[in-house]
């Protein structure tokens, strides 16, 4: 027989099995405690939302979660806190809503935090604008609503156009300056400046989100980023240092600052903590994906099959594919998994390794022992085998033949490839440059350029004579007619894209204009660097590109002297 509590103090003693039951783990308990404090205290309805909120923990069907949050509501009828948690469930399960829930809603929707979680279940269900358009309808009752301005702009931060930063810049202005609030806004609206290289108004958003908490280890990490990008590496390092110093664990503070030490020549301290991006990953991170495969850390390789994978943009795959190379020489079985345009051109190129292309089908886990990201395999090539040289690639020597072949239709003069923008979203304003910029060189005599842009404008106005097309239709996607191009040419001068990265990779000459803080397999400092040691490299200032720029004609011309 169940005892009936009929005192505040038996209540309290429910209420404290309860706490205990919850504290030591035991959902279960807890929930059975629940339900009799529901039973006995109907017209409580904090206990109807606790009580949901621990089925929703251990998975209640959502038809019995939509049916305790009716009795709550009907209990206790200004508690919305089941409405939001039924929503959130039903967001996270990408689950229909229950049938209930739309009367819920023509009630209580527009209350800011129901009207948030309803945002967040429309954003999986139908996309960023509807659940943009969601919380507007709020607004117009809480014009001043600093959350509901910060989810609007969370919806639609991932869109093209200016509304996310509308929002968030809206959010801040309606929040109280030392509050969470405005960090959260201020921290969203820092990184979307970031992204577009408004780096000074990024770097102040950052200091305002963290005078208003100053314990936002995240937010002290995307600050040492943008400071980074800033060049202001001392900065950047200073912040980091402080944030390991409150968490020396931290992620994003670990691979920021062994990058940095990379790049400024520690190799030994900087690859300590090189590994922490797939040892320690972000829960959409692709290392996820391979289960209960082990990543390769430097085990015994002699007759183990591993796949390697790229981490990064085309690039970067190209930098690194010689190291899978590396590793088959060194006695395993390699699969190396790449951008579909480079199959071929990685296949022919390193023959000891097996190249398939990323695709849909996803790994066969069960035909390997290890997978490792080919950046990763950098801290073993450098600490084991540095003297030796990696492996370059080879274009395709017919179609090398055949763009010779289309190239002397300039003369017999030197032809140089020409690359002066580019990059993706996140990093071509810190890398691209103006076709004016490089007037003097475009003007050399005799010289010819060949156009590496992928969209070039070689019959707009004002279009330099000496810059010609290229004789590849396709640069983008034709990535072995583009090594078969670089190739044939004298030398490359571009800027640090696939272009410098595919010279440098052919062992062709190249002359690179680099950022003020490039990816750290270029350095921070100096004319070169081990990876592409055919290319010389010329670095931005902080007076911009006029000064580089003059350095790298001067020395394309001395390689024209010979």
């Amino acid at each position: 027989m169940i005892h009936i509590p009929v005192s505040e103090a038996e209540r309290a003693a429910l209420k404290a099995r309860t706490s205990a039951a919850f504290r030591a783990g035991d959902l279960a308990a807890a929930q059975v405690e629940l339900k009799r404090y529901v039973c006995l205290f109907s017209e409580d309805g904090a206990g109807y939302a606790n009580l949901l909120a621990i089925a929703r923990r251990r998975g209640m069907p959502i038809p019995s979660l939509s049916t305790l949050t009716r009795y709550a509501l009907f209990s206790d009828p200004d508690t919305l806190g089941p409405l939001v948690a039924l929503l959130t469930t039903c967001a996270e399960l990408q689950a229909p809503l229950p049938d209930s829930v739309p009367a819920l809603l023509a009630r209580y929707g527009t209350d800011p935090d129901v009207t948030r979680a309803h945002a967040i279940y429309l954003h999986g269900q139908r996309g960023a604008e509807a659940a943009a358009a969601r919380v507007r309808q709020t607004l117009v009752f809480h014009p001043d609503s600093t959350q509901l301005h910060t989810q609007c702009g969370l919806s639609l931060q991932n869109e093209k156009g200016p509304d996310a930063e509308t929002a968030f810049a809206r959010a801040i202005c309606c929040a109280q300056p030392d509050g969470l609030e405005f960090a959260t806004a201020a921290r969203n609206l820092a990184a979307i400046k970031h992204a577009a290289g408004a780096l000074s108004e990024s770097v102040s958003l950052y200091r305002a989100s963290l005078f208003a908490d100053p314990s936002a280890r995240d937010t002290r990490a995307n600050l040492a980023a943008a400071l980074v990008d800033c060049g202001e590496t001392e900065a950047a390092e200073r912040a980091l240092r402080r944030t390991l110093v409150e968490d020396p664990g931290h992620r994003d503070a670990l691979w920021l600052s062994s990058l940095l030490r990379i790049g400024a020549g520690d190799r030994n301290g900087g690859y300590r903590g090189h590994h922490v991006r797939w040892t320690e990953p972000h829960p959409q991170a692709r290392t996820l994906s391979f289960g209960a495969l082990p990543l390769w850390l430097g085990q015994d390789m002699k007759g183990a099959r591993i796949f390697v994978w790229g981490d990064f943009g085309v690039g970067d795959e190209i930098v690194f594919a010689p190291l899978a190379a590396w590793l088959a020489e060194r006695g395993a079985a390699v699969v190396l998994e790449s951008d579909a345009r480079l199959v071929s051109l990685a296949q022919r190129s390193f023959p000891n390794l097996t190249v398939v292309p990323r695709g849909e089908a996803g790994v066969d886990i069960a035909a390997f022992d290890f997978h490792v990201p080919s950046a990763l395999l950098a801290r073993f090539y450098e600490r084991d085998d540095k003297g030796n040289a990696l492996l370059p690639l080879r274009a395709d020597p017919e179609r090398v033949s055949g763009i010779r072949e289309k190239l002397a239709q300039y003369g017999d003069g030197p032809k140089l490839g020409f690359a002066w923008g580019g990059g993706g979203r996140r990093t071509s304003w810190s890398k691209s440059t103006d076709l004016v910029d490089w007037k003097d060189l475009l003007e050399l005599p005799g010289v010819t350029f060949i156009s590496l842009q992928y969209d070039d404008a070689s019959d707009a106005e004002g279009w330099p004579k000496n810059l010609c097309p290229s004789p590849i239709d396709d640069l983008r996607n034709d990535i072995e007619g583009l090594a078969a191009l670089i190739e044939a040419l004298d030398a490359t001068v571009s800027i640090s894209g696939v272009n410098a990265h595919m010279a440098g990779a052919l062992r062709r000459p190249g002359f690179v204009l680099l950022p003020r803080s490039p990816l750290w397999f270029w350095g921070r400092s100096g004319p070169r660097t081990d990876w592409y040691p055919s290319l010389q490299l010329f670095r931005r200032t902080d007076s911009g590109w006029n000064d580089p720029i003059a350095c790298l004609s001067d020395a394309v011309r001395c390689f024209l002297k010979g």
